[in-house]
């Protein structure tokens, strides 16, 4: 007899064990379904909402530039039409060609005027340079690759 009391003690152990891993607590089972709710309701109030389109940059800066000279460099950010004046962060990245990564130079720009930002720099010394802007707008980063600015001595 003690054989087969053993035998289903541990059959009970075995199916107890197996029977308390497949099932959920009503409580996590509850958790589950309102975290799928909640996602959910995410997906569709970020399916309703209007996507606007990604600023747009424009970057000018003079053709020509002498060495030691004060210009200026400036973008205009539009965004349907409309200037973009609440800007997060607007950047200059300018480098001589065929610097390396760390000999980039990062210069905040300033609004100064209806969607348009900008800085004043001097080049040193002659030669071409890489200029490359980034624009943080209303949710969005906008870069372009660089563009070549010579500088004459």
């Amino acid at each position: 007899m003690s054989g087969k009391r053993w035998m289903i003690g541990m059959l009970s152990l075995v199916l107890m064990v197996a029977l308390s891993a497949c099932g959920g607590t009503e409580e996590s089972t509850e958790k589950k379904d309102e975290k799928a709710h909640k996602e959910e309701k995410k997906h569709d109030m970020h399916d309703s909402e209007e996507v606007k389109d990604v600023p747009k940059v424009e970057m000018t800066f003079p053709e020509e530039v002498k060495s030691g000279e004060n210009i200026r460099i400036q973008v205009k950010i539009m965004q349907e039409d409309q200037p973009v004046n609440d800007a997060d962060d607007v950047q200059f990245e300018i480098w001589e060609k065929g610097a390396n990564k760390e000999d980039h130079e990062k210069i905040v720009a300033k609004r100064t005027g209806e969607g348009v930002y900008s800085i004043e720099k001097a080049f040193e010394k002659a030669g071409d340079y890489k200029v490359m802007y980034h624009v943080t707008a209303r949710g969005s980063h906008v870069m372009k690759p660089a563009e070549t600015l010579t500088v004459q001595q």
